[in-house]
């Protein structure tokens, strides 16, 4: 799979004043019924201004915890760091980090700091009045002794040299990460915001809003001065650090922050931050209007208030099924009808979804959808163009234009009262193991998009993806030509006999999807990522059970890696998640958990 993770962030939040977010951090007083006020932000106290409890320091050559010549320290109700020069003779490379106990994903962190002093002697030029916040960090146990900087994303906050010459602050660096800057992967270390320069011993608010591994926005003194998105793992500028916590090419989603001692005194009187992660129920006690990132698990409802308990196969629509204010809206264009030539006598509806953020003279990336009269309901569970929209918007996903295909139906126009009921050639199709159907979609109906929008022809940048034999018919067609499509999104698949004919008038057998777990044991690994997703009530019919068959598919794959590994076949492996969950033969499960599938598919693109 590629390494590069691009998209194309469109959307920024409003940037707040000082004075407003100096307010905001007085709790919240509850109403009788246990509410609180939903637009009333509630800033957490990182640093409590009266030492460092929380806090767990890491100074390079140094044990976790050693916090050697009490470097980090607190006096007056400041944060402070500083180099006793009887300690620090000279630098010698011991770069230091304090870090936070909790790690956080959706967040806006808040420092208010200043420099003073003098640099220790032996520390490089550039460090001179250099200090950072350090973000997205893996666990500080994951530290060797003598690794240099924590591999993060960096808000590097930087002082003035007081020589007339401009020098920003709140720039990004990336100790053994990589940043999206454009729409293209940027190339340097470190990337200056467009700050004004702080000179002397000034107060200086650095903001920093991450949403987890999408958008990372710098505030300075209130005003954004630099936007970036989709933090990876990559790069160099660390040194010393443990190769298993630095897998190149993943995003990064969640991590530890640190605050930086790089050679030079600074004060902290103020580290805060706003969780951006919390419950977005509306019903419950403790919504904020301001979160974006929905945690089911933490909300709070009053007696009597909350839900009856979740049945077997019952998942609700998660927040990024739903529309979503300031999202820069796509479109979806259709129905069109479209009569094959490869799968004769047929007759099908297709819909494209094109996003706000779709360039002409960028080649989109491609998510093709069996079943797209379900796929495209805008009150079904799948809701797929309307994730899609959120997705990108954040930058969670790559610009991807959606091409949503009905079954075909042996007719000469697309029966109207069907509605989101199934045409009558769907099972000759989706459950057919020939290449009949992959014909079509590469040869007719990508061409047919193609003349209108600027799609790529990168098969790591196409998924393909439905729900039950729409999903077998997705991953056959990723199986028979790896060389066009090689994401696949399987919700519910049929891989069962559905498609099997026995013998007959002299014509040989008809394999079914059931023989797939045999074919993935036994053929060479093809390069394919692939979503399994089913529930433990799916059908147990003549046809086989799906359940069982969707647990066989995944142990083919694990099979085929484990002997590939052991034997030291070179090549691609499978890259396979799954969520086994308690439902039925339904969409529900799948349509919860397309917005973090979306996420994983296109992870490394």
């Amino acid at each position: 799979m590629r390494k590069t993770a691009l998209a194309f962030a469109v959307s920024a939040l409003a940037t707040l004043a000082l004075s407003t977010l100096a307010k905001a951090q007085t709790p919240p007083v509850p109403s009788s019924d246990g509410r609180v006020d939903a637009d009333k932000q509630e800033w957490i106290a990182l640093f409590n201004g009266k030492d460092l409890s929380g806090w767990t320091p890491k100074i390079a050559k140094y044990e976790l915890g050693d916090n050697y010549a009490n470097t980090f320290r607190v006096e007056n109700g400041l944060l402070e760091v500083r180099y006793d020069k009887k300690a620090w003779k000279t630098f010698d490379g011991r770069f230091g980090h304090l870090f936070y106990k909790d790690p956080f994903s959706y967040y806006r962190l808040a420092v208010e700091y200043r420099f003073v002093g003098e640099q220790v002697p032996g520390a490089p030029d550039w460090a001179l009045r250099n200090s950072g916040a350090m973000l997205h960090s893996p666990d500080p146990r994951t530290m060797p002794r003598d690794q240099n900087f924590p591999i993060s994303i960096e808000g590097q906050l930087l002082g003035g040299n007081s020589d007339g010459k401009p020098r920003s602050t709140a720039n990004m660096c990336s100790p053994g990460t990589e940043i999206v800057y454009q729409g293209k992967l940027y190339d340097g270390h470190c990337l200056n915001s467009s700050s004004p320069t702080f000179d002397g011993d000034q107060w200086v608010r650095a903001e920093f809003e991450v949403h987890g591994s999408g958008k990372i926005t710098h505030y300075v003194n209130g005003q954004k001065v630099l936007e970036y998105e989709l933090p990876q793992y990559g790069g160099g500028s660390v040194d010393n650090y443990n190769t298993t916590t630095k897998p190149d090419g993943q995003l990064i989603e969640s991590g530890y922050i640190s605050l930086q001692a790089e050679s030079h005194p600074i004060d902290f009187r103020k580290v805060e931050l706003l969780n951006l992660a919390g419950c977005m129920d509306k019903a419950a006690t403790n919504y904020k209007s301001y979160f974006i990132k929905h945690v089911p698990e933490q909300c709070k409802y009053a007696e009597g208030a909350k839900a009856a308990m979740r049945k077997p196969g019952e998942y609700p629509l998660m927040a990024d099924s739903l529309a979503q204010e300031g999202v820069p809206k796509g479109r979806l264009e259709g129905p069109f009808e479209f009569h094959s030539k490869i799968i004769a006598g047929t007759v099908r509806r297709y819909w494209i979804y094109v996003p706000a953020q779709y360039n002409p003279k960028k080649p989109a990336n491609v998510l093709v959808f069996q079943d797209g009269q379900r796929a495209t309901n805008p009150d079904g569970s799948l809701r797929v163009p309307q994730v899609m929209e959120n997705l990108i918007a954040r930058g969670q996903m790559p610009v991807t234009i959606g091409i949503f295909i009905t079954p075909g139906n042996l007719s000469e126009t697309y029966p109207t009262d069907l509605k989101f009921s199934n045409p009558n050639h769907r099972k000759e199709e989706y459950d057919a193991m020939n290449g009949d159907y992959a014909r079509f979609l590469i040869e007719e109906m990508l061409p047919e998009v193609g003349k209108k929008y600027n799609l790529t022809d990168d098969p790591e940048k196409r998924v393909i993806g439905g729900t039950s034999s729409g999903a077998i018919c997705a991953f056959t067609v990723a199986w028979q030509r790896p060389d066009v499509f090689r994401r696949v999104i399987s919700m519910i698949g049929s891989y069962t006999s559905i498609g099997y004919a026995p013998a007959a008038d002299g014509k040989p057998m008809t394999p079914g999807g059931d023989l797939y777990p045999t074919l993935i044991r036994k053929n060479p690994i093809k390069p394919i990522r692939i979503y399994l997703q089913d529930g433990e009530h799916d059908l147990s019919n003549e046809h086989g059970n799906w359940f069982l068959a969707n647990q066989q598919m995944l142990s083919a794959f694990e099979y085929a890696n484990a002997k590939a590994d052991k034997d030291g076949t070179l090549g691609a492996r499978y890259e396979v998640k799954h969520f086994w969950g308690d439902g039925g033969h339904s969409d529900a499960n799948g349509g919860t958990l397309l917005p973090e599938i979306l996420k994983w598919i296109w992870t490394n693109d």
